[in-house]
């Protein structure tokens, strides 16, 4: 079971993803709150969840500085940033502080199951929108050769892969690979990079060339 916890201004926005999400079985809604104080007197009466459904444009302190003191709280807990924004500078931001992945709000219901799934699994899923900003500033930002890290054609088709916000399964069935063999390549790639996290990986490979 997946437990989730939303964090939206809009008291009929969080009702109706409560109701969207609670008609599948593999998730349970925690709590439902609408400014981020809140969210976190939530986790002190309930514990972590695994994922958190957060809101930019909270009242108070905004989604964007909730996402960062989440994250070093609860390093665990998975941010799944939810907004109708999107501005390059709000994606990027969202990413530095933390947030595993970026969905729009106009995003089908279905879709917003599938991505909370994918990122309780470890994925990091962005809209297709949101996916095509974080690869334009991803080329418009590229200073650092992918030859600095000696990434072999593969792993550099695998990092592509992430940019666009698709889960180790997906990328496994794109290059008709294992997800076995996917997450080998990304250990190898998170070691040539020398990061240890997806937000490290993320602020670095905005300023690589991956068409070398």
């Amino acid at each position: 079971m997946i437990k989730v916890m939303i964090c939206e201004d809009i008291k009929e926005v969080r009702e109706g993803l409560k109701f969207l999400l609670e008609m599948d079985e593999e998730i349970e809604v925690v709590s439902t709150t609408g400014k981020a104080e809140e969210l976190f007197s939530s986790i002190e009466q309930y514990g972590p969840p695994d994922v958190v459904l957060m809101d930019i444009g909270l009242e108070g302190m905004s989604g964007l500085e909730a996402t960062s003191l989440l994250v070093e709280k609860y390093p665990k807990v998975k941010v799944l940033i939810l907004t109708i924004f999107e501005e390059e500078e709000k994606i990027l931001k969202a990413i530095e502080n933390g947030a595993s992945g970026y969905i729009l709000k106009n995003s089908r219901p279905e879709e917003l199951v599938l991505q909370i799934k994918a990122v309780h699994a470890g994925g990091a899923p962005v809209s297709p929108s949101v996916a095509k900003v974080l690869l334009k500033e991803l080329r418009k930002g590229s200073t650092t050769s992918c030859n600095e890290y000696r990434l072999t054609s593969r792993e550099k088709e695998i990092m592509k892969a992430l940019m666009e916000g698709l889960t180790y399964r997906e990328i496994a069935q794109k290059f008709n690979i294992a997800s076995s063999t996917v997450k080998k390549h990304i250990l190898h790639i998170y070691r040539k990079m020398e990061v240890s996290n997806k937000v490290e990986f993320m602020k670095k490979a905005m300023v690589l060339n991956l068409d070398e």
